[in-house]
């Protein structure tokens, strides 16, 4: 009698019963050793455990991994690798939501938009320029991932915007959302304009015309200080403000 093909002997069986014979084969093999029983038994109970790691993984039941289809998908990794330790996302980066924000009406007018009084971006001033409206228009400072407003230092500076737009019904504002440099530049786009939106959410919330308030995000575009460390991150977790009156 030739010798018999191994594929052949295996052919028709089932992957647990080619697992059995397997390791009915090495238990065999084993016990003719001079080793002893219990030593027989941990390797018998290793090898099962690899093989039935390598079953499943013929079946596809086994593991996270993802093929890597493309560069994408590589470099997308390698991003996601350098993140700091402390970088929390969410569940989705690429997208947050509003939340109670989105109750808030739109503007009746764009600025910038033909037929409408109020112009673009670019005709809006930087209070800090003026000593007596920086005093008022102060930065709105965030926690580290978060757009909700804390302090009673931030709820001062609501306040006291909110009363100068009252003694001033013909000024618009424009809310700058800003991250620190941390994170993808989607992600801090994303949550710059989560910011913003709760600062005018605010607003409104505290007498302020929705019509008067418009909001951006340059996300970690605009830092005001490029450092590393804590405080400089801090700063430049913020909600800005440019002002225009008719």
């Amino acid at each position: 009698m030739g010798l018999v093909n191994p594929f052949q002997f295996f052919w028709g069986c089932s992957m647990k019963q080619v697992q059995t014979i397997l390791l009915s084969l090495l238990i065999l093999g084993c016990t003719g050793c001079s080793r002893s029983a219990d030593d027989v038994w941990n390797d018998t109970k290793t090898a099962s455990r690899h093989m039935s790691r390598g079953v499943d993984s013929i079946g596809g039941k086994r593991g996270t991994s993802r093929q890597i289809a493309h560069q994408g998908d590589f470099e997308e990794r390698q991003r996601v690798a350098r993140r700091p330790k402390d970088f929390i996302p969410l569940d989705d980066e690429e997208e947050l939501l509003v939340g109670d924000a989105e109750a808030i009406p739109a503007p009746m007018e764009s600025p910038g938009d033909e037929g409408s009084s109020i112009p673009g971006i670019e005709a809006f001033k930087d209070p800090a320029l003026d000593p007596d409206m920086a005093a008022i228009f102060e930065h709105i400072h965030f926690p580290y991932n978060s757009s909700l407003i804390k302090g009673d230092d931030n709820m001062q500076i609501l306040h006291h915007i909110v009363s100068y737009l009252a003694r001033h019904p013909r000024m618009s504002i424009f809310i700058e959302g800003h991250c620190d440099k941390r994170g993808s530049a989607a992600y801090n786009f994303a949550l710059g304009a989560n910011r913003a939106n709760t600062v005018r959410t605010a607003l409104v919330r505290e007498g302020a015309s929705p019509d008067r308030l418009f909001t951006i995000s340059y996300g970690k575009e605009r830092l005001l200080f490029d450092e590393d460390g804590e405080e400089f991150h801090r700063l430049n977790r913020r909600g800005q403000f440019k002002i225009y009156e008719k």
